[in-house]
């Protein structure tokens, strides 16, 4: 065991002349805290020792084996390979809800078989089209981890000239395609007929003409200032609703997509936030360039570490314009690759089956205990990140982070169904469809919130630029193969035995996907499918999640003395990314807080290490700080950034490249110095 135990610091504490005790500290905002500091106030203040910032820490815990914990714990390898690494998971197994399943099944010829059916993520969509939104760089961590574990043979994508993935709406009783992205009347005139066809006699466009000229009059500038400073905040479903001037609108397709991305209801969920926070753009300054951007500092700053990384560079620009990431043999590609990675290095502890069941900060030697089921003798760290659900953490903490303890989740049942029949599902095909919140509950008794067509993604539909598409995915059989997502925040107020069992949830989403495709009741006999229930796998960030989080890094900070920082989708925005994103950020400003303190030899001997495996990390500013949850005690800070210098977004996404110091610079310039580099070793 690497961390210092308890018994062997008791001793030592006795030879100073007191035995060691594990504190609780109680929160500031309690009024058994202020009781307790008006006692204090009357006494001699009792020796303590002054934390030492200059020292980075040798054992760090990370509560959890998810995307983020390992992302944490495997970029901890890389920028702080000191340090002793232990890694905590309830579950018997590490990557959180991701996992790959190979079902064995019988195709329509009788013949035997497999197929991969995925119970969480199965895809990323690249961020590379920020449209209206502030541009973010969070699938560069993706691009590096793929190209760090060497994944790139296991990538997959949608191939150039192929038809998007696209998504629809199922509303009233039946399927409506979107209006698409790029809208190109010249180039299909017959598609552009089409759509217009559906806004005049489609019910869920019914009202969405006058809702869009309402949308082009209203002014949302303040309102759009006013959530992004915080200063206040509202439901999507609020802002959406001011804005179209119309709720229905927002019950018929807003509601949709939030289903999508949370399972949440969009008139509880955090416009400040959620999903949609990164459409709330800065102002404008007076005299902004038009061809200028607004970008948040930390986030082109994370982007200039990562893509000066060339092999990470030129991964991210080869899957410009993809709408979506996968890999060949299942997303636990990913996950066991970091765990394989971690198992290998011998400053790393991983234990499963052992969740934590408490933690205590302790004062008189700055460090962390942590209690597990396994070992009831605590074991002291320098640090402890937790990438577990907030309210379970909070549980864990006694009653000193009460902000943590309002945090809620919502559960999803997901149904992989696989018939043995190629394209049910046609004429629709691409990533899926949605339910929106306006069906009503006898259009929608099973509670689904979408679903997602697989096959279509790994069996593309052939078109003319490629007529013989290949397939994409390991499936020994081609077939229709469907996942359904059932619950979320329909479920929340249910008692978990409401909550249907696994033999119900299958029969209850095939009903469904029978209904909402007009398949064939027979369909049903032949199909193979299987049931997960994820409990409390999507924290939901409701109204006044931003005010709750800067509480939280209060509560954090004085209970826990900045030993102990928080990651994941509690705090920051569900999914792949962002999970990704988390946990490169917590580990990064762990090992950047004691640089400033090195030796010059050890500041070498970093500098040395990182340039050995391929990363530059320069200090600038950081979105996390000790607690994890910086970003929400303080506005995050904005810059106004040509154009012409935001690398792999916008129109020139091709035409820049990142140098090794994070200067951005035009492609041909990197041209230029490779050429030079060639003809000086043919002079030499």
């Amino acid at each position: 065991m690497y961390a210092t135990s308890l018994r062997s610091l008791e001793r030592l504490g006795a030879r100073r002349g007191g035995g060691v005790v594990v504190k609780k500290s109680l929160p500031p905002s309690s009024e058994a805290f202020r009781s307790q500091r008006r006692l204090k106030s009357s006494r001699a203040a009792p020796l303590q020792i002054v934390r030492d910032k200059s020292r980075p820490p040798k054992d760090v815990a990370v509560l959890g084996g998810g995307l983020t914990g390992l992302s944490t714990a495997w970029y901890l390898t890389r920028t702080l390979p000191s340090a002793r690494i232990t890694i905590y998971d309830s579950r018997n197994r590490l990557g959180g809800w991701i996992e790959t399943d190979d079902v064995h099944v019988r195709g329509a010829d009788g013949s035997e078989g497999t197929v991969r059916f995925e119970h969480a993520a199965r895809m990323i969509k690249p961020q590379d089209q920020p449209g209206g939104q502030v541009p973010r760089w969070d699938d560069l961590v993706f691009f590096d981890l793929v190209s760090k574990l060497k994944l790139e043979d296991q990538l997959m994508s949608n191939q150039k000239g192929e038809e998007k993935l696209r998504g629809y709406i199922y509303y009233p009783d039946h399927l409506v395609g979107p209006i698409p992205a790029q809208f190109r009347p010249f180039k299909d005139p017959l598609g552009t007929l089409r759509i217009v066809y559906s806004l005049f006699t489609e019910p869920v466009y019914d009202g969405l003409v006058p809702a869009l000229l309402h949308a082009a009059r209203t002014n949302m500038a303040q309102i759009q200032q006013d959530l992004a400073s915080r200063r206040t905040d509202m439901s999507v479903g609020e802002y959406m609703s001011h804005m179209l001037g119309s709720r229905a609108q927002v019950d018929k397709m807003f509601s949709a997509i939030i289903h999508g991305i949370t399972g949440g209801d969009i008139w509880q969920t955090s416009m400040a936030s959620g999903p949609f926070a990164d459409r709330l753009r800065p102002a404008r300054t007076r005299d902004m360039p038009v061809t200028a951007r607004m970008v948040c500092e930390a986030d082109y700053n994370m982007m200039r570490e990562l893509a000066r990384d060339e092999a990470t560079f030129e991964l991210a620009s080869r899957h410009l314009g993809s709408s979506a990431l996968w890999f060949r043999d299942g997303f636990s590609t990913l996950p066991n690759a970091m765990v394989d990675a971690l198992k290998k290095n011998p400053k790393v502890t991983i234990k499963t089956g052992e969740p934590v069941t408490s933690l205590a900060y302790h004062d008189q030697l700055d460090k962390i205990a942590v209690t597990s089921s396994k070992h009831n003798q605590p074991v002291l760290y320098d640090k402890v990140v937790s990438t577990i659900y907030a309210k379970d953490l909070a549980k864990m903490a006694g009653n000193l982070l009460p902000s943590l303890e309002q945090s809620t989740a919502v559960t999803i049942m997901l149904v992989n169904i696989w018939y043995p029949i190629p394209k049910l599902n046609f004429p629709y095909h691409g990533f899926g469809y949605l339910l929106p919140q306006a069906l009503a509950p006898e259009a929608n008794p099973e509670c689904v919130l979408g679903v997602i067509f697989d096959s279509d993604r790994e069996y593309p539909v052939p078109t003319p630029a490629n007529p013989h598409p290949a397939a994409r995915g390991a499936d020994s059989h081609q077939g229709t193969k469907l996942t359904v997502m059932m619950g979320g925040h329909y479920w929340s107020d249910l008692p978990r035995s409401f909550i249907p069992d696994e033999a119900d949830a299958k029969r209850l989403a095939l009903a469904a996907v029978q209904r909402h495709l007009n398949l064939p009741p027979e369909l049903a006999e032949v199909a193979h499918t299987q049931a997960t229930l994820c409990i409390d796998c999507i924290p939901q960030h409701l109204i006044g999640h931003a005010s709750r989080m800067a509480k939280a890094h209060g509560e954090l900070e004085w209970a826990f003395k900045g030993r102990l920082a928080v990651a994941g989708q509690s705090y920051t925005n569900p999914g792949v990314l962002s999970s990704l994103r988390a946990g490169r950020d917590v580990a990064v400003h762990i090992a950047r807080e004691h640089w400033p303190h090195e030796g010059e030899a050890d500041r070498r001997s970093r500098v040395e290490e990182q340039q050995r495996q391929g990363m530059v990390v320069e200090q600038d500013m950081d979105p996390v700080g000790e607690t994890g949850l910086q970003r929400f005690a303080k506005v995050p800070s904005y810059g106004e950034v040509p154009t012409v210098l935001i690398p792999l977004r916008y129109e020139y996404k091709k035409k820049l490249f990142v140098s090794r110091d994070g200067t951005v610079l035009p492609k041909h310039r990197k041209d230029e110095s490779k050429e030079e580099q060639v003809r000086g070793q043919q002079g030499q």
